[in-house]
Formats: C-alpha cells, structure tokens, sequence
C-alpha cells in the first residue's frame, strides 16, 4: 500500500509537471498532511521530486545541479510569470538605463514590452532576440559563456563589461531565497555577474514566485538589504515580508 501510494504520487507529478499538497492528498484518497510529507520526502531522497513550499516539482523540469531546464520551466507556472511581468512592466522606463536578467520570468516582460524607446541590456540570449524585433527598442546583449539550461552569457567577459555601463534600474531573478541564505543562483558564473549588476544599478527590482521561498541555491548573490523592490505572485509568508520591510523594501504581490 505504501509503495503503491508513493507511486501514485510520483505518477502524477512527473506527468504534470508538479503539484500542490492539498491535490496530493485528494489523490491519495484523504491521507494526513504528515503523512503526504513523508511521502515527498522519501521520493526526493530518491531523486524522483523536488520537494517546494506547498508542493513539488518532477525532477525532469531540474537539472543536476537544481537549475530548471529552461525550455520545461517556461511551461511551468505560466499565470505566475504573467502575474509578474504585469507588475514589474512598470518599471520599465522610456529613455533609461534598463538591465534585464535572465529567465522564462524576465521572458514574459520582454513579450509585453511595446515598441518603444528604451535602451536595454541584457544578460539573456532569447531575451535580446525577442527585443530585437522591435525597431525603436536599443537592445544589448553582454558577452561571455552561454548556459545552455538559462540561455544567459556570464563569465569575465561580461562582468568586465559591466564596469562601463550605467544602470538606471535591474531587473533580477532568482532561482531561490531563504531569509537565511538570501537570494540564490545554482551557478557560480551567474551568481558573479548578478552581483556585479546589483552593485551597479540604482534601482534592483527582484522578482520571484512563491515556490522559490525556502528553495535555496548553492550561490548567494544578494540579500533583502540589497534590493529595492521585491515582486511575487502572491503574498508572502509573514515571516518574509516583514523582514522586507525591515530593510526598507518595497513589497508588491498578487492575489491570495
């Protein structure tokens, strides 16, 4: 019976993707938080899930180093990333400075983006070529290594780059926060140019959706005493905002 339901389980989220506790546990026909629990936790001790905040995640849509793929990750909480990009589209301004990072998340700004005057750089491959489409738009893409997994250029060539530029405001994403480890990045060269971008900016805008929460990465490139204005799809734990708000930070969620 308990493999049965632990194979029910994994089932279901390799085959959508992930899942929330509480369809985990319709699914498995009313069985106990604490039991769902130490089911998710057994199967991500064998590889099978990613265990998150209010759920889980299928292993296929994470690499080996917990970077999501990027190709599977666009498919992933598409309402979440419009949400968002919603939000965070007002501080794209006419005639500044604008870096945007990398990620299906900062991919959704660029889609809404119209065809207007504004000086962008960027650090996402995909991202410039979405921009480029538009002929009033001054779009840079920064040099250096490409990951595949993020489409994003990083590395020397692009941290050395950024010491000539002037940053009104940036855009980031993070691959995962904790209040303990702050914001975080599975890769060493990415977490090196955040940071870069970070100290040069005026302005940093962190977007985030909620399941990045307790998620932390093995590279800190920032903390809440670093940014600006935090975005996420929805509200965040108490414990969270109120630590934004310590340090100042702008708060802006979506609905519950």
């Amino acid at each position: 019976m308990l493999n049965e339901r632990r194979k029910l389980i994994s089932e279901y989220i390799e085959a959508h993707g992930e899942a929330n506790n509480e369809d985990l546990m319709k699914l498995c026909s009313g069985c106990s938080a604490m039991t769902l629990w130490r089911d998710l936790k057994k199967l991500e001790e064998e590889g099978l899930i990613r265990r998150k905040r209010g759920g889980a995640i299928s292993i296929r849509l994470v690499n080996v180093q917990g970077e999501d793929v990027y190709a599977q990750r666009e498919l992933v909480n598409p309402r979440s990333k419009k949400i968002i990009a919603k939000m965070a589209s007002e501080y794209v301004k006419f005639e500044s400075s604008i870096f945007l990072d990398a990620g299906s998340t900062i991919m959704s700004i660029a889609k809404q983006m119209p065809d207007q005057h504004y000086n962008i750089v960027t650090s996402g491959t995909n991202i410039a070529t979405e921009l480029s489409r538009r002929s009033k738009c001054n779009v840079t893409l920064i040099g250096g290594q490409v990951n595949g997994n993020t489409l994003s250029c990083s590395g020397p060539q692009a941290e050395a780059f950024l010491d000539s530029l002037n940053i009104d405001t940036a855009i980031m994403a993070t691959s995962g926060f904790s209040l303990d480890n702050g914001f975080t990045s599975g890769s060493f060269n990415e977490h090196q140019l955040k940071r870069k971008v970070i100290e040069k900016a005026r302005q940093v805008i962190m977007l985030m959706d909620l399941s990045k929460i307790d998620h932390s990465m093995p590279y800190t490139f920032a903390t809440l005493q670093d940014i600006h204005v935090l975005i996420c799809d929805a509200p965040l734990p108490d414990e969270v905002r109120k630590e934004a708000e310590r340090f100042g930070v702008e708060v802006l969620t979506g609905p519950a």
